[in-house]
């Protein structure tokens, strides 16, 4: 049975993101950054949320493109429409058994990857 991480970034003033979700303040490289890459090379599935998938859309994501090419990725979502070649698997219904069977047959750790909203969305 693998476990779910939360890894998650945070700014020096330990929050997630700035004001309308500004990123800018994050470090892009040095040892946190690398010792976060080595991390995410050690993860074999990555699940998130319909946000933080979109989220990707600002930096250049396609719609139905895999932000981590080393995983699976699985968004779950009620309401997010890829297209049919898409190379993540959206999650809509019955979130709980997908969970535990993704726990009980991935070959590494679950990277669980969100943005922290406190709002919740479909």
């Amino acid at each position: 049975m693998q476990p779910i991480i939360y890894d998650v970034a945070v700014s020096v003033d330990g929050f997630i993101a700035g004001a309308d979700d500004d990123i800018t303040k994050f470090a892009h490289e040095g040892p946190v950054v690398e010792d976060y890459f080595e991390r995410l090379s050690t993860y074999a599935i990555a699940v998130m949320g319909r946000n933080t998938y979109e989220f990707g859309y600002r930096f250049g994501l396609e719609p139905g493109a895999n932000p981590y090419q080393n995983m699976r990725t699985y968004v779950f979502s009620r309401s997010l429409e890829l297209p049919e070649e898409s190379d993540v698997e959206v999650v809509g219904i019955d979130e709980l058994p997908k969970i535990k069977e993704l726990k009980a047959k991935a070959a590494g750790p679950i990277y669980l990857c969100g943005e922290g909203s406190s709002q919740a969305t479909s």
